[in-house]
């Protein structure tokens, strides 16, 4: 079969982002990195809640002036993100330091209608300096997002031709800290609860593929979460890790059953590659430009070490055991 190669003879590296509030900034390093490389081209995006910022940062930044212009636009994302965070850090204090969780945990009894009217608009004056919309419906490297539909509890898929800044944002809509972002008069929250990401945008018109997946979300927690914030926190991780297999079940019955196909899956994941402290869950629910730096260095870092492993499978074969690794230890146990 021949290998997806971009026009100057290079593999093409898909990228399925996952979200995790500041773990995000994780994958910023993982993006600066690839982006530093000549081996490969990044293809398609799908991103999902801080995978969509980022994935909306880095495609429109790819379209308006090639990978130099690409790191710029995710560096001022995330440097905007702290700005506009900079206000709340009082407030927030509690949520840096995980071992101040009274307030932390009252959280969940509290609704933004209540607690944050001006929903998601910071977020949007952030996006509005970083993202050209033009950029993202007209680039060859097409970003996909995905949101959940309030009402119906179905997932949607945004792609180039609907694209828009409330679409990316409906990704991003964490249900407890934002009111529901309105599209087409209908509500949407965050992508995560049914796809984080979905992959099927990736390789829908063509299945041979590279993906690269930037995993933020702990397939396995040792501790039984015991505060109030933590088990919602479980909570969501569980139905994200769901989703993911779900899809990764799809990938994989295509890659067996149609004689054509050869999706190469592979993975980059902040569990396997953060300290303790940085993948507790407290940490995704922080605004700080020094935590967003360190998260950025441990991603640049762990992108040079995944490369250094994997750079000769890119366009060749695929360097995750999907099987092993999500739909053995997800699978219904045989009957007897």
């Amino acid at each position: 079969m021949a290998t997806h190669r971009a026009a100057a003879g290079r593999p093409v590296l898909n990228l399925a982002l996952q979200g995790g509030g500041a773990h995000g900034a994780f994958t910023w390093g993982v993006l600066d990195c690839l982006l530093e490389q000549d081996d490969f081209d990044i293809g398609h995006v799908s991103g999902t809640s801080a995978g969509a910022l980022n994935g909306a940062a880095l495609v429109s930044g790819l379209a308006a002036g090639g990978k130099a212009a690409a790191k710029d636009s995710l560096a001022l994302l995330w440097h905007k993100v702290a700005q506009v965070g900079a206000p709340l850090t009082f407030l927030l204090l509690p949520l840096r330091k995980p071992g101040m969780g009274v307030w932390d945990d009252a959280m969940p009894l509290l609704s933004p209608y209540q607690t944050n009217p001006v929903a998601l608009e910071p977020l949007r004056h952030v996006l509005g300096a970083v993202v050209d919309l033009d950029a993202l419906r007209t680039s060859r490297s097409q970003l996909f997002v995905n949101a959940v539909n309030v009402h119906t509890g179905r997932s949607r898929v945004f792609g180039p031709h609907d694209m828009s800044l409330d679409a990316i944002l409906a990704s991003a809509c964490a249900p407890l800290m934002f009111q529901a972002a309105q599209i087409e008069r209908e509500s949407y929250w965050d992508g995560s609860y049914a796809g984080n990401p979905m992959l099927w945008p990736l390789y829908q018109h063509r299945l041979d593929v590279d993906i690269l997946m930037v995993e933020l979300t702990p397939l396995h927690r040792p501790e039984t979460p015991t505060t109030a914030k933590n088990i919602l926190n479980r909570i969501n991780e569980i139905a994200s890790i769901n989703g993911l297999v779900s899809e990764l079940r799809a990938l994989d019955s295509i890659n067996r059953n149609v004689a054509e196909a050869d999706i190469r899956m592979h993975l980059l994941s902040l569990p396997e590659e953060g300290s303790e402290i940085r993948i507790e869950p407290s940490i995704k629910r922080t605004v700080g430009a020094g935590l967003f730096q360190a998260l950025r260095q441990d991603g640049h870092k762990a992108c040079e070490r995944w490369l250094e492993d994997n750079l000769a499978r890119i366009g060749a074969e695929s360097s995750l055991d999907v099987q092993a690794r999500y739909l053995e230890p997800y699978a219904q146990p045989a009957r007897r």
